[in-house]
């Protein structure tokens, strides 16, 4: 129970950290420090240049041996598993006639901040191993997002076959995954640079959030029953089935179970804004969801993964 209460107060912590730079990103919008083509700009270098840097560092970063590739694979395999009961959540209940609504209501269910909330908060908890698992629900995120979250939106389609394809996740898995099999070491010269821009992943896409607080309408959104709705399935519902299959079915426990559970247990993924900015979702409700979903995560995020260490 102690130490149940200790991992409620860390990750309560962690998410106080985010909210000041998101109320940072705010200020820098409201004060005109920060303009949309400047936004937009750091979007594109998030979703084109950090996020690969996040996948090849993590990989990077880790020895390969027998105990981390199966670590890894299982790792992968809760992810693709908490996207798929993502994905049947979001077609079941949520049928919506405006489809730039529509798409942003159902990528905030199924994909979850599981990179630039997790990544700060798993370190936390679980070492520098515990980012390497999370990894693979990075990937998994990123290539879902592009193959088939990109094109749930109004202007999705456009994206095409190949970008659906070779999109940052991929680019990332690529270049990263021969590094694990293959490097032992990479050169300072070579490490600190990828090290330096995946570092960028939070900040930026925190400040990039508070941006797009500016004009949407938080407190009106308390009234909004399909809000709350899907607040409930991303924050309560999901994580509660995934944390039982975890604990009972697989028996999880240590860092395996960190880097499964936090990310299942976080808010709607900041990249839906970003993505809804360049495919024609409504940007103003995916930054209230994101925003609304982000602070009720303050009192479910500890409360669920304090469940883990029971």
């Amino acid at each position: 129970m102690e130490q149940a209460l200790s991992y409620g107060i860390t990750v309560a912590g962690q998410v106080a950290i985010l909210f000041i730079l998101i109320f940072i990103g705010y200020l820098a919008g409201k004060f005109k420090l920060l303009k949309r083509e400047g936004v937009n700009q750091m979007i594109d270098l998030l979703l084109y240049i950090v996020t690969p840097a996040v996948i090849v560092n993590a990989f990077a970063t880790v020895d390969y041996n027998k105990d981390t590739i199966g670590d890894f694979l299982f790792a992968t395999l809760c992810a693709v598993l908490t996207h798929a009961v993502g994905i049947v959540f979001a077609l079941l209940f949520c049928k919506v006639k405006n489809i730039d609504k529509q798409s942003v209501y159902r990528n905030c269910i199924i994909f979850s901040n599981g990179g630039f909330m997790a990544i700060p908060l798993v370190f936390a908890l679980a070492g520098e191993y515990g980012v390497f698992l999370v990894s693979p629900y990075i990937i998994t995120i990123n290539v879902l997002s592009w193959i088939y979250g990109v094109r749930l939106f109004p202007k999705g389609k456009s994206a095409g076959k190949i970008k659906a394809v070779l999109n940052p996740g991929t680019v990332g898995v690529l270049l990263g995954l021969p590094l694990f099999l293959f490097v032992d070491n990479l050169p300072i010269t070579v490490s600190q640079p990828i090290e330096y821009l995946a570092n960028l992943n939070t900040p930026i896409a925190m400040i990039v959030t508070g941006f797009f607080l500016i004009g949407s309408d938080v407190i009106g959104g308390l009234k909004d029953k399909k809000l709350w709705s899907v607040s409930t399935l991303r924050l309560v519902v999901i994580p509660l089935i995934m944390l039982l299959i975890f604990k009972v079915v697989f028996s999880l426990c240590g860092e395996l179970l960190i880097a499964v559970a936090v990310p299942a247990c976080a808010p709607c993924a900041v990249s839906n804004m970003m993505l809804s900015a360049k495919f024609g979702g409504d940007t103003s409700l995916a930054s209230r969801l994101i925003s609304f979903t982000t602070i009720l995560s303050m009192l479910t995020m500890p409360i669920l993964l304090a469940l883990t260490q029971i």
